[in-house]
């Protein structure tokens, strides 16, 4: 084969392709190469942090802080043998050292962070395995440093064991020292973080501690005294909080046993919640039995007071103890035993004004009913208290002697244990000198009465017009009731008796008849009778009241002026009546 003279006019194309193609190849060569180094220098994490990888054809710079000078020494061997390096140029700086030394771990929720500094001994590593080992996220932006203290892999430990008890929680490691704060996840995680920080063994001055036990709502404190035990549950803010409510509970109680099973809560409401709590503990000292308890900003109390204790007690000391921002929710206190134990009565203008004590509510109700019936003119206001401590025949006494005052125009009764008095002005002298006279002798034998009445002046007389319009006012107030079938006039309408007499006496030359009449049940007969009589015991009334006997007639009419239909027990009690006609 011939070969052309000018052979060499070809090598300045064939030096441009070599040329271009090693240009096109470079790049790729060096990032292998660059990668390759990264690889391996990822598989040492102790020799060099934050690593930076520079290649210029086969020619390597290794930048980034040196962790350890012997570790890194050995990587930078390794590379040479294991990459296809030229030269390797050691750039990398040394580690830096932290004073102080501080590393900060913080837990929200299901997420915890990493920051500060860690030491270049595979701490990070053991960090975050601890950590997820918790079940929690991690974020890391903790920096290398030197100059951690001997004891960081124990505190660092003993650090992560604290966010698995509290959330959130931080806990911030200076030097050999630990600061640990937060909120416990429940009563028993409290108890355990406390207890193991208080045996940590690093030393009292090593581990500060500001962990609160976990928040509670509602908040509630309370406290029961019942079969000699004083029983503490809810929650509490602090130990301290809660050796002083058991002081305070041993204090009220008389000799009781306490009972404690408070637990450590926060949350508690704002203000002087311990003047609140001293406030409520001490109100149970005055109860025999019952419960009291503090529900955020409310106070509720009930249960049987001690002797001399009512319920108005008891508020009237919340008036004065209980601290700004707590209120009384619920008061239900039985009054425990009176001494003295009192009853009052007073008449003065249209009403009647029970105070003082009753043994229970039905004794409390027979006494209202039975005011409401012998006061016909007035209105009975209930201010009765139930108390424990009555004296024997109570209810019986209370009744006579309400009956006595009804028959006053005014006046006052007034009981202290088995000692009653009675004063007032009766409406005509022979009222007065019934009542003085049978006042003490029908009280049971275990009371002494003592009344002291006048009698009130005769009014002014009256013409016959005004003196009919006055009986009939009364008569339309109440109707004359008899105590039986027949003739004989109640005892509940004697009041009325009195003042049908007090105004008789004023109707002076006027003659008076006294009409009786009843519905249409029974013999006709048998009820004119019945009628008459009924007539006549008022008479008797009003003449022995002073009203001159000849100025007052009885008439008996039965069945035979109906004034409703007889075809309802209502219209036949509206039949079955008095009149009487001024003439």
């Amino acid at each position: 084969m011939h070969l052309p003279k000018k052979w060499w006019i070809g090598l300045p194309v064939l030096f441009g392709l070599a040329y271009f193609a090693q240009s096109a190849l470079t790049p790729r060569i060096e990032d292998d190469l660059r990668a390759a180094i990264l690889l391996r220098v990822a598989q040492s994490p102790d020799a060099i942090d934050r690593p930076e990888v520079r290649v210029a054809g086969r020619d390597v710079v290794l930048a980034g802080i040196s962790l350890s000078p012997d570790v890194k020494t050995q990587l930078l061997t390794a590379l040479g043998v294991e990459t296809p390096a030229r030269r390797m140029i050691d750039a990398t700086q040394p580690l830096s050292r932290a004073t102080p030394f501080v590393l900060r771990l913080e837990r929200r929720g299901g997420k915890a962070t990493i920051s500060g500094n860690v030491p270049p001994t595979g701490a990070r590593e053991r960090l975050r395995a601890e950590i997820a080992a918790l079940g929690l996220e991690v974020s890391d932006s903790a920096a290398y440093a030197d100059g951690a203290p001997q004891s960081f892999p124990e505190l660092a430990s003993f650090a992560v064991r604290r966010l698995a008890e509290l959330d959130p929680a931080s806990t911030t490691m200076t030097d050999a020292t630990l600061a640990v704060s937060g909120e416990a996840r429940s009563a028993a995680d409290y108890d355990k973080a406390l207890a193991a920080l208080k045996a940590s063994p690093f030393g009292a001055s090593a581990v500060k501690v500001d962990v609160s036990p976990p928040r509670v709502s509602p908040y509630v404190f309370s406290a029961a005294a019942r079969d000699g035990v004083i029983s503490l549950s809810g929650h509490l803010p602090s130990n301290d909080l809660r050796k002083q409510v058991v002081a305070m509970a041993a204090s009220v109680g008389a000799g009781a046993a306490v009972s404690d099973a408070i637990q450590l809560g926060a949350g508690a409401p704002a203000g002087d919640f311990a003047g609140a709590l001293a406030f409520a503990v001490g109100e149970l000292g005055k109860l025999s039995q019952g419960k009291v308890a503090v529900s955020d900003g409310k106070i509720i109390i009930e249960g049987q007071g001690r002797q001399n204790i009512l319920g108005e007690t008891i508020r009237a000391d919340a008036k004065a103890r209980l601290p700004s921002g707590f209120e009384i929710a619920r008061l239900d206190v039985m009054a425990g035993p009176m001494t003295p134990y009192v009853f009052s009565a007073q008449r003065a203008g249209g009403d009647v004004t029970l105070t003082g004590y009753a043994p229970d509510e039905a004794v409390r109700n027979r006494l209202v009913e039975t005011a409401r019936r012998n006061f016909f003119d007035a209105k009975v206001v209930d201010r009765l208290v139930i108390a424990k401590g009555a004296p024997q025949n109570f209810a019986e006494a209370t009744n006579h002697s309400l009956a006595a005052l009804a028959r006053l125009d005014e006046g006052k009764l007034a009981i202290s244990d088995s000692n009653i008095s009675l004063a007032g002005v009766a409406r005509h002298q022979s009222a007065r000198a019934e009542i003085a006279a049978s006042f003490a002798d029908a009280l049971p034998q275990s009371f002494r009465g003592e009344a002291q009445l006048s009698t009130r002046i005769v009014g002014s007389p009256l013409v016959a017009s005004q003196c009919g319009a006055a009986l009939s006012e009364l008569l339309a107030k109440s109707p004359i009731v008899f105590a039986s079938d027949d003739s004989a006039i109640a005892a509940e309408s004697a009041p009325l008796i009195d003042a049908i007499a007090a105004t008789a006496l004023r109707c002076q030359g006027a003659a008076l008849e006294i009409a009786a009449h009843t519905d249409n049940i029974g013999i006709a007969e048998v009820n004119l009778g019945r009628s008459k009589r009924r007539a006549q015991a008022v008479v008797e009334r009003l003449a022995k009241a002073g009203v001159d006997p000849f100025r007052i007639s009885a008439v008996g009419y039965g069945g035979e002026r109906p004034i409703a239909s007889n075809d309802t027990d209502e219209n036949r009690a509206r039949n079955r009546r008095v009149e009487i006609v001024v003439k």
